[in-house]
């Protein structure tokens, strides 16, 4: 005989006839219909409603710190640090920095501190002296051509003059028939000064210019003229042996040297000054120059025996000048043979 499992009783007890409800703790029961003042419902008469989802719990206590872990490998050594910003050198080259006292800002070539103007170095060259921004003369960097390497000149910077260059006239090396006057190359270019030192700086061919000076030292006194003229270089002016005139006058050029002499006539002046005659006997004996005045005593410029001015000859002359002041055969002041140093400059 099979025992049935007794069922749950839940025992209510109603007010009313009808269905009710009752709540407990928001769990609602529904009683059987027809149940008059008390019934039995089983549990599975019960329908439950889920609740509302629970608020989140407390944070939790941190737990314990783990473990310290296996160290990496070493690194490499790295490269000393910098002990004195103010000394340049190879550990800092390209570095920048603001110069307080100069009120500059200055890069590390390597070996010394530049400042960022133009004309401070090769990275930095102005076009010309005349954009140098300082009122010191001195060695600047200018790179006037696209097609050419900057270089170093000297710079008249008050004034914005460049040098091209500088001829001791005791000596041969710029006469007029010195292929320096007609090559684009330099000659001891590390000779940066206005001094008695000669050189022929790349500017000689690179500079574009609408003035020029000209200096002329004695006894230690530099005189100087300048001229406007305009050209791509003095090389276009020089190398290829054409005479082209200035107006300068002869007692400009002569202002040059106070001891001056020439003589009365012709007084051609310019660049590449010669005679009218250079295929005769006479022309190939007279006096010529590649910047400067020739002067004769006959009224015409056929066999001048006279010059002032740079890169010059006089082949009848035994004491050679190739530049300075020359004169013979009735100059006007008496004969003379004035060896200088002379200057040629432009901006």
């Amino acid at each position: 005989m099979t025992m049935e499992r007794p069922k749950l009783v839940v025992l209510l007890t109603l007010m009313v006839t009808a269905t009710a409800v009752s709540s407990v703790n928001d769990t609602v029961i529904e009683r059987s219909k027809g149940c008059k003042d008390c019934c039995s419902i089983t549990i599975e008469d019960i329908h439950v409603a889920p609740g509302a989802p629970g608020g989140p719990g407390e944070q939790g206590k941190k737990g314990d710190r783990g473990d310290k872990g296996e160290s990496g490998l070493t690194g490499e050594k790295g490269s000393p640090g910098i002990s004195n910003i103010n000394l340049c050198s190879s550990a800092i080259r390209g570095l920048l920095r603001y110069d307080q006292e100069v009120k500059e800002a200055e890069y590390c070539d390597g070996t010394q501190w530049l400042n960022l103007l133009p004309g401070s170095s090769a990275m930095f060259p102005a076009l010309s002296c005349k954009e140098i921004a300082s009122s010191k003369s001195g060695q600047y960097w200018i790179k006037p051509s696209f097609n050419d390497p900057p270089f170093k000149v000297f710079c008249d910077a008050s004034e914005g003059w460049t040098l091209i260059m500088k001829i001791d006239g005791k000596k041969q090396t710029f006469t007029y028939a010195s292929d320096l006057w007609s090559n684009k190359k330099t000659f001891q270019s590390n000779n940066l000064d206005l001094d008695n030192k000669e050189t022929k700086l790349a500017s000689y061919w690179t500079l574009p210019f609408t003035e020029l000076r000209l200096g002329m030292k004695v006894d230690g006194t530099i005189r100087w003229i300048t001229f406007s003229y305009s050209a791509s270089s003095l090389y276009s002016l020089i190398a290829d042996g054409q005479y082209r005139s200035t107006r300068i006058g002869k007692s400009k050029w002569r202002s040059l040297l106070p001891t001056s002499s020439l003589q009365r006539n012709c007084n051609k002046e310019g660049f590449n000054p010669k005679p009218d005659r250079p295929g005769s006997s006479g022309g190939i004996l007279t006096a010529r120059a590649r910047l400067g005045i020739i002067a004769n005593e006959q009224n015409n410029c056929a066999t001048p025996d006279s010059f002032l001015g740079f890169g010059t000859r006089y082949p009848q002359a035994t004491d050679k000048n190739s530049a300075g002041n020359q004169a013979c055969c009735t100059a006007e002041d008496g004969p003379v043979n004035l060896k200088v140093i002379g200057y040629i400059m432009a901006r």
